[in-house]
């Protein structure tokens, strides 16, 4: 009871946050939505037209829109914040507060998303289902909040791995702009992971990165998806959450003997 009541202070910090300037609303859903889209449009248009695929226009920017609306909702930019703290006296203040350092850096960001995809990207979602008349069949559509879950938890523990990485490193800004690419290539928001010949795709589908965006896409944008790639993914992607939460111990552990603070 008392996680959820400091989570919800967490969301309600993040809900006013993000309606004290309405115009920042109309910014993420310009650089964030739109606009990517709008290119992906024209690209797909003259890729379909001179080399077809299984893919109508149509059903390829309802995958386009879903997948970038999902990718928002899932990835998160934690780093940026475990470095300044890091290289900061803040690390060492915020180790003394009632809140765990990580525990509190994950409510933050989780709130977050949770308040822009409310306000933002769920009215998109709602919309576009209902221009396109998509139909999510009630057995998929259980699945679907544990394919989100496991998706955000990856991203973050990427994103803690790399900030933690500032106690040995000067800066990792190119370290986090080799993920962001990767994330946007591997995840299946640039294109449907299918496209792959299958073989590709079968390993691809070993990594971490389709469980963050192309599986909770397909889910919704495909009623012929195999729920068996579904089935072994939620198991893949457990998997990978350990592996990828022990480094995040490791790091933390190793990296709190390595750290000194300065300043007041």
């Amino acid at each position: 009871m008392k996680t959820l009541y400091t989570f919800m202070g967490y969301f309600d910090c993040s809900i006013k946050k993000l309606l004290m300037y309405r115009i920042y609303l109309v910014g993420e859903l310009l650089s964030s939505l739109i606009v990517p889209i709008v290119i992906s449009s024209f690209l797909w248009r003259s890729l379909i037209e001179t080399n077809p695929i299984n893919y109508s226009l149509k059903e390829m920017m309802i995958y386009i829109i879903i997948s970038n609306v999902m990718l928002l909702f899932t990835q998160i930019h934690a780093e940026h914040d475990l470095e300044k703290d890091i290289k900061t006296y803040r690390f060492g203040q915020k180790l003394l507060l009632p809140v765990d350092y990580l525990t509190s850096i994950s409510y933050s960001h989780i709130s977050s998303s949770l308040a822009k995809f409310a306000t933002l990207y769920l009215p998109v979602i709602i919309v576009i289902s209902i221009w396109a008349k998509i139909e999510i069949p009630a057995n998929r559509l259980l699945y679907l909040p544990a394919t989100l879950i496991l998706g955000f938890l990856l991203n973050a523990l990427f994103s803690f791995i790399i900030g933690l990485l500032s106690f040995w490193l000067t800066e990792i800004w190119g370290i986090a702009a080799i993920r962001n690419l990767l994330t946007g290539l591997l995840s299946g928001a640039t294109f449907p992971l299918d496209l792959l010949p299958g073989k590709i795709e079968s390993i691809m589908l070993m990594t971490p990165f389709p469980y963050m965006t192309y599986i909770p896409s397909k889910l919704i944008c495909d009623a012929n998806f195999d729920i068996e790639i579904v089935n072994k993914g939620l198991f893949i992607s457990l998997v990978w959450v350990l592996i990828l939460g022990f480094i995040v111990f490791l790091l933390m552990k190793n990296g709190l003997k390595k750290y000194t603070s300065h300043g007041a």
